[in-house]
């Protein structure tokens, strides 16, 4: 019969044939997964964005570590970073986030790189500057290395910035893994609050 009717689909008849359907399995297999997808409790979107964006700064800082050969650093910036992240960096992304939701799309990505140059840039400076007798027991090296230390923190948190804007919603989606950043952070500020509590000592 279907060499009769040449050219013929299910559109046409879709009872007159017992049409195959390789895909059905494949199909429902996808349905599945997306239903999954769907019943897990996605992680809080505050703590999400705050891992996000202090895991990004704490990422930018540890290559430069390694490669100096001074982990120690590392984990005694940790806290700073941390401290710094929660009332200094939490509050204008916050506001700025409220502020560009309106926007036409690249702007708030462009505003969130701009503000978070600022504010990593800014607290660095004015850090290093406060604490200039401890951390800069040579002045002439003081201005060379705030310069470069404070561009370099500016970077690191504007990423942070536009990380914790694009990514924090995909990133919802998986709490174990934002439970879990969240936990090695949280670890991580605590040994580095001990090791600056040695190091005053």
């Amino acid at each position: 019969m279907a060499d009769d009717r040449p050219g013929i689909t299910p559109a046409d008849d879709p009872y007159e044939f017992d049409w195959p359907d390789d895909d059905k399995d494949a199909r429902a297999a996808e349905r599945e997964a997306e239903a999954v997808k769907v019943a897990v409790n996605p992680a809080p979107r505050l703590l999400t964005a705050i891992v996000l964006g202090i895991g990004m700064v704490l990422v930018f800082i540890l290559p430069v570590a390694l490669v100096a050969g001074a982990i120690g650093f590392w984990i005694a910036v940790a806290a700073p970073v941390i401290v710094g992240g929660l009332l200094l960096g939490l509050l204008p992304a916050a506001l700025l986030e409220r502020v560009s939701r309106g926007w036409r799309r690249g702007l708030p990505e462009i505003a969130f790189i701009v503000v978070g140059f600022v504010v990593g840039l800014g607290w660095t400076w004015f850090a290093m500057t406060a604490f200039k007798e401890f951390l800069f027991p040579n002045e002439a090296t003081m201005a060379v290395v705030r310069v470069r230390a404070s561009v370099f923190m500016g970077t690191a948190v504007a990423a942070a910035y536009l990380a914790a804007l694009t990514g924090t919603e995909p990133l919802r989606r998986h709490p174990k893994f934002v439970y879990g950043a969240g936990a090695i952070i949280g670890l991580l500020g605590i040994l580095s609050v001990i090791a600056n509590f040695a190091l005053g000592k």
